[in-house]
């Protein structure tokens, strides 16, 4: 009895961007943060509540797009590159921009509806 020869077939998951998640990113994108700078003892910051009501959304953001616990922050509040952990930062990029790109079909130019936003900006 021979063995068989089995290749194995390169099946990388594709994201589900959903109506939600889509509403969720748009959201988060609306919001502003006025923390006053970090003291010294930076956990005893204070959020405001811009950043009180971004990371809220973005713990829905973060089941909705079905990722990993180790896949925190799943999409970054300033840009990419400021994300946190190096590692994820070109992850984090392409998930903004699989988002920015959904955000931009679902709205047409004259609408001014939810999905109607200007992209994020790398801001660095």
């Amino acid at each position: 009895m021979s063995g068989t020869r089995r290749t194995p077939l390169d099946r990388t998951s594709a994201v589900q961007i959903t109506p939600r998640a889509l509403d969720l990113y748009v959201a988060m994108g609306k919001l502003r943060c006025t923390c006053a700078p970090p003291p010294p003892e930076y956990w005893k910051r204070k959020m405001c509540p811009g950043c009180e009501r971004w990371y809220g959304l973005h713990g829905d953001l973060h089941e909705e797009l079905r990722c990993e616990p180790w896949e925190w922050p799943c999409v970054a509040q300033q840009s990419p590159k400021r994300a946190g952990s190096t590692c994820w930062n070109d992850e984090i990029a392409a998930r903004m921009a699989m988002l920015e790109a959904a955000v931009r079909r679902t709205a047409s130019p004259s609408e001014e509806g939810p999905h109607a936003r200007a992209p994020v900006a790398d801001q660095e």
